[in-house]
């Protein structure tokens, strides 16, 4: 039976914090959370899950936002670790007679063995994202990432 060893959440609700953000197509990998989880013994495994609230404007054009979602260990640049990636995207087709706001969660979960190298430290965890598709988003929440040490 495993057992709870380390929980740690952080969720920004809608509307809450720097919420809404702008994710624009060709934009830097943005951070938009974190926790700290530490592992003591090397039969420990560690579980996350997250959720993000976002949204795209249609408008007259034709637009494909294809959002990267990203967990790093020890810090959100692009020189810390990957240690889950994840990708989501919505095709919305321009059109002249409407504008709107199409809403979008995506949701996702990861459970790994952490490397010897962490074993025995706090470990910093970010939650990023980044738009590589066609046309911009919005982080609009909530924004959750939740994680768990199990052994």
């Amino acid at each position: 039976m495993l057992n709870i060893l380390d929980f740690e959440f952080e969720e920004v609700p809608i509307g809450g914090g720097s919420l809404p953000i702008a994710v624009n197509a060709g934009q830097p990998e943005l951070p938009l959370t974190e926790i700290w989880l530490s592992v003591n013994g090397s039969n420990q495994y560690i579980f996350m899950y997250s959720t993000v609230g976002w949204q795209a404007q249609i408008t007259s054009t034709t637009i494909a936002p294809e959002l990267i979602f990203r967990v790093r260990r020890g810090g959100y640049g692009t020189n810390s670790p990957i240690i889950f990636q994840t990708s989501d995207s919505a095709l919305l087709i321009g059109n002249n007679s409407i504008s709107m706001t199409i809403g979008m969660t995506t949701a996702f979960d990861h459970t790994e063995l952490p490397p010897m190298s962490v074993i025995g430290t706090a470990q910093q965890y970010f939650l990023t994202i980044q738009n590589i598709g066609v046309g911009n988003a919005s982080i609009v929440g909530p924004v959750n990432l939740t994680g768990f040490v199990l052994g």
